[in-house]
């Protein structure tokens, strides 16, 4: 009797566990993802600006050599009301653009929170980004050539990649990075900062910038031998430059996170 018991209990908690397993409120084919994609083309100057906003999922900039503004934005959700209900809000003029993304509040702890939207948007490269927001996902800015980016992003990645204009980068948790593929002489400042991320910088060998890296409890490692302790020494500020007469400056700054100064070649 006593072993049947236990048996039964056993069986009891399996079924409890797995029912806590479950999700709520949606059944296996309603768990597909939905998918809506918007797209729009505006004619702009080359030197507009552009601001950006966004809940979560990406948006990746591309510069280049081109006399408008490409908007893809990929909604997704889980079902087909919360994907009507989430808007990508465009206004454009040939001066500004600014891109806005509408999600609806809950109604309650159990309505439908679901949702996401990705962002691929080819620029101007002298275009100026004044404001690129987003909570959760990530962001890269590519491919700048005099035109600048102010980007905030909460928890995720940042990357401004082969970017020679002005950039101020911001990130509380995960990992920002400025890399670069070559090297152009340009008079530019790029700033990266963090609470918690890890920062790192990936530099070609030859090209000189000034460079000013500080943490609060992490570690800056670098590549390049810079560090003045000599190599394995602990570091948390250094202020170089890798080469003579840099016109360009990279600033990196963490509360909390490592700071990492690497070779693309």
């Amino acid at each position: 009797m006593t072993q049947n018991m236990c048996g039964m209990n056993s069986a009891a908690a399996g079924l409890a566990l797995l029912l806590l397993l479950l999700p709520l409120g949606r059944s296996e084919a309603a768990t597909k993802v939905l998918e809506e994609i918007v797209e729009q083309k505006h004619a702009v100057d080359r030197d507009a600006t552009l601001s950006i906003r966004n809940t979560d999922g990406s948006v990746r900039v591309y510069g280049g050599n081109v006399p408008e503004i490409t908007i893809r934005a990929v909604k997704r959700a889980y079902t087909a009301e919360r994907l009507r209900s989430i808007v990508v809000e465009v206004k454009a003029a040939r001066a500004n653009v600014t891109i806005d993304t509408i999600f609806p509040p809950g109604k309650n702890a159990w309505s439908d929170r679901s949702g996401r939207v990705e962002y691929f948007i080819i620029v101007p490269e002298t275009i100026k980004i004044t404001k690129l927001n987003l909570v959760n996902g990530e962001v890269m800015v590519k491919d700048l050539r005099g035109g600048s980016a102010t980007a905030h992003l909460v928890n995720g990645w940042l990357g401004g990649v082969n970017c020679f204009g002005d950039l101020n980068l911001s990130l509380v948790n995960g990992r920002l990075d400025l890399a670069y593929d070559w090297w152009e002489n340009h008079k530019f400042s790029a700033k990266a900062s963090s609470v918690n991320a890890a920062l790192r910088a990936i530099l070609p060998r030859h090209g000189a910038v000034a460079l000013g890296a500080s943490t609060g409890t992490g570690w800056i490692v670098d590549a390049f031998g810079l560090n003045p302790r000599g190599v394995g020494a602990p570091l948390r500020v250094l202020e170089t430059a890798t080469g003579p007469r840099p016109e360009s400056s990279i600033e990196m700054k963490t509360t909390g996170g490592n700071i990492r100064i690497e070779k693309s070649y």
